[in-house]
């Protein structure tokens, strides 16, 4: 082997090695869905209330140092949406409202983070739900400690921008037009 064809064999793989970095994806982290949870919030009849999705499933890619190739994709079921109020959690499986029979899933899909300083960060994405997908910004604070991380965002979703009880409340006046969404996530690396 020639010298000069040698030493490109030689340093090849450190090179490569030293690029990888540059091209490894961000840590991909564990939900704790014991400890986690998907809510929802607003007003009826003018007393606040509030839910939880029984069942979601989380794919997060993060890194802080990493911004621009982190991401996050949340899929809950929409029929496991419950306040504990018997009446609205059954007019949330109606046809009118959420309607998992025809549309079972909802997903937000991250399609930019950014920080907002410190522990503060902004995941720009689309939410996909009730046949709609929509542009939606959510807020979040991360703590992360060794392997573990604790996530707490919120969001708000304009339910008749998904045509969410349009026909009965189409003004707001009795289900607020805005819905708020939090998250509150604890995962492992």
């Amino acid at each position: 082997m020639k010298p000069f064809h040698l030493c490109a064999a030689l340093l090849a793989p450190l090179l490569l090695g030293a690029a990888a970095p540059a091209f490894a994806q961000p840590t991909s982290w564990t939900v704790d869905k014991a400890q986690s949870s998907v809510g929802f919030s607003g007003k009826h009849a003018g007393v606040d209330f509030n839910g939880k999705f029984g069942s979601w499933d989380a794919t997060i890619l993060f890194d802080p140092a990493d911004l621009a190739h982190s991401s996050a994709k949340v899929t809950f079921q929409t029929g496991t949406a419950k306040t504990g109020n018997e009446m609205e959690d059954e007019a949330l499986g109606q046809e009118e409202w959420l309607n998992p029979a025809k549309f079972p899933t909802a997903t937000f899909t991250s399609t930019q983070i950014t920080s907002a300083g410190g522990n503060n960060y902004v995941a720009k994405g689309m939410i996909a739900l009730k046949g709609k997908t929509l542009p939606a910004t959510l807020n979040f604070t991360l703590a992360i400690n060794g392997n573990s991380a604790t996530m707490k965002g919120t969001s708000t979703v304009d339910r008749l921008a998904f045509d969410i009880g349009a026909v009965s409340d189409g003004n707001g006046t009795f289900v607020s037009k805005d819905i708020g969404i939090t998250v509150d996530l604890v995962a492992k690396k």
